[in-house]
């Protein structure tokens, strides 16, 4: 399962002989088709599963990439399932989605989302009748994309912080901050590896939600949790991981 990449960790504003920054080259690197799978417990007690694909296709000499995450959870008698569905194109190391779908099953009401990213009008257009709240940015992303870019900016390692502004998945504008917390060497599937844990900032502490990402994997996600009121809500683990080229 494992990939091995190297010197990605670079500052982000030089450039080669080609005039790309090292930002554009470790963001073309970390892009690359892969297939994750994961388990999804809680207090360690296995409750689903998740995973994640990132797939590409050309279209008139350009490179489209579709970013699919899901998760589906059972506990006692209720049922979660969630699809993410983002299509995004790369900007010099930015992630510029083109449009947007979320979808939630299960008990309690049901729940659908989409949206498209007109940026030659530089508008949003919603692909149902769900209202969008939100208003036009560049560097506009959504609850899919904006993983994928912490991704390339955890791999580019020139800041510890991290801001995005993204359209969430009811329409509204919303801000997510994230900080780079240590290196950590964790077990997955029995092999010790080590990571860069990635913590979400949010102005309480009723609920905290940790990100490790594996260097020596193409920084892939490896490890998620989340915990609410000090109790682990959830934790997803990698079981399985697949590069495509």
């Amino acid at each position: 399962m494992g990939f091995i990449v190297s010197s990605l960790a670079a500052t982000a504003n030089t450039e080669n002989s080609d005039g790309a920054s090292e930002r554009e080259q470790v963001a073309n690197a970390i892009t690359r088709p892969y297939k994750a799978e994961y388990d999804l417990s809680r207090r360690g007690r296995s409750h689903g599963s998740a995973g994640r694909e990132l797939t590409a296709s050309n279209n008139d000499n350009s490179v489209y990439w579709r970013y699919e995450t899901f998760s589906r959870a059972s506990i006692f008698l209720l049922s979660d399932r969630r699809f993410n569905d983002t299509y995004f194109t790369l900007n010099n190391g930015q992630v510029q989605p083109m449009s947007f779908e979320y979808e939630r099953r299960g008990t309690g009401s049901n729940r659908h989302f989409s949206v498209v990213f007109d940026r030659a009008a530089e508008v949003l257009r919603p692909a149902n009748d769900e209202p969008i709240q939100a208003e036009w940015r560049d560097d506009l992303l959504d609850p899919n994309a904006v993983l994928h870019q912490l991704q390339i900016d955890v791999a580019v390692g020139a800041h510890e912080t991290f801001e995005y502004h993204l359209i969430d998945d009811d329409g509204s504008l919303t801000t997510y901050e994230f900080a780079v917390d240590k290196r950590e060497t964790i077990v997955v599937n029995d092999e010790r590896i080590e990571t860069i844990r990635v913590s979400r900032v949010r102005d309480h502490d009723r609920r905290e939600t940790y990100f490790w990402f594996a260097p020596e994997w193409n920084y892939t996600l490896v490890r998620m949790q989340q915990i609410e009121g000090g109790r682990e809500a959830a934790l997803i683990s990698l079981t399985s991981l697949t590069f495509s080229d």
